[in-house]
């Protein structure tokens, strides 16, 4: 049981109580001993306060801001910074007008983006946000405009593609789970904990696994998720492979060319770490006896079982059982009355296979 530190009302009681019993004396309101036992027990009242903190940063467990950060530097772990949304944008107008490097465009509600290079009407141009954070992620279809007129660019381009990647400074909470974590395992210089741990500290990956049983001696295959909430639903974009330096395997590309070459260095030396994306497999849900539910029953519902499948799906073999999904329904308030049709059974995936919602039908 937590110790309770005396409030500053019980201190100054105390104090006040101990020089009537020294004294004798009560002591009138307008007491100078009474004056100086209230500003007394305010200072003592402070350093009880601030022992408490002390106690809060004395644990991993509890451990807040740069306490936080010092207990995870023993483990080798640092906070992940924030990221950049990055994309890319096609300006129309005049052939081959030229958009400079460091063009200004703006979103409709005042977020600023600039290109990153020297480009021609017609070309992709990439374009990274002015600020880190998920506020600079954008929806396909989205419209930017240019800040000042360029000749022969028309002053609005809307995004094709989403704009997505920017990520905000890792929170307490969520920098405490990898902390705890590697405290709980003790290292062996390459354990699945310890790849585990390495991934989910590169920048964008939000899960990981390793394959407990190696193809062939020496390998290890490690399955990464990114943010699950982009329109990926978190598949890493790339191909599956080794780092640029480990040329006994074809390099990985993209999300996985990233992990990979992020673990080169704290990997064994001798091993061959394959970065690899989870294979999807969509599962179709449907529901009779909720065709009248509101828009937001049916939100509500789409985001319980996305969780649970979350929560539950591994690339490791995963079985989501058909209780489990009923469960995950019912708990939607104005939901308890329906049948769920489709899946007959439990969902079950095998290795490399992660499972995930797909379209959801009422009838």
């Amino acid at each position: 049981m937590a110790y309770a530190y005396p409030t500053f009302e019980t201190i100054r009681k105390r104090m006040e109580q101990d020089i009537v019993n020294s004294t004798g004396v009560n002591l009138p309101d307008q007491s100078v001993l009474r004056t100086i036992a209230r500003a007394d027990s305010k200072e003592i009242y402070y350093l009880w306060a601030f022992l408490q903190y002390l106690i809060l940063q004395a644990s991993p467990a509890t451990a807040t801001d740069v306490y936080l950060e010092e207990w995870a530097s023993l483990k080798g772990i640092t906070r992940k910074s924030a990221a950049l949304a990055t994309g890319s944008v096609s300006f129309s107008g005049t052939t081959n007008a030229t958009i400079p490097a460091g063009t200004v465009l703006q979103r409709s509600d005042g977020f600023i983006y600039t290109t990153n290079i020297l480009s021609n009407v017609g070309n992709s141009v990439p374009i990274t946000a002015t600020v880190s954070g998920t506020s600079g992620n954008a929806s396909a279809g989205s419209m930017l405009s240019l800040i000042s007129p360029i000749a022969g660019v028309n002053a609005s381009v809307t995004l094709t593609n989403s704009i997505e990647n920017g990520t905000p400074l890792e929170t307490d909470d969520q920098l405490r789970v990898r902390v705890i974590d590697a405290f709980k395992v003790r290292s062996v210089g390459g354990s699945s904990q310890d790849h585990v741990d390495w991934a989910l500290a590169v920048p964008g990956v939000t899960a990981a696994w390793v394959n407990p049983v190696p193809v062939m001696p020496g390998q290890v295959v490690l399955y990464v998720m990114m943010d699950r909430t982009n329109q990926y639903q978190g598949f890493p974009q790339g191909s599956d492979g080794s780092s640029t330096l480990d040329t006994r395997w074809q390099t990985a590309t993209g999300d996985q060319l990233s992990v990979a070459n992020a673990l080169q260095s704290q990997k064994p030396v001798s091993e061959l770490l394959l970065v690899c994306s989870p294979i999807k497999v969509s599962t179709d849900i449907t529901l009779s006896g909720l065709k009248s539910a509101s828009a937001s029953i049916q939100s509500a519902i789409k985001t319980s079982l996305t969780t649970l499948f979350e929560n539950q799906g591994s690339p490791l073999g995963s079985v989501i059982s058909q209780a489990s999904i009923i469960a995950a329904i019912s708990s939607v308030t104005g939901s308890t009355d329906f049948t769920l049709t489709a899946p007959s059974g439990n969902v079950t995936t095998t290795l490399g296979q992660l499972p995930v919602i797909g379209n959801i039908t009422y009838n």
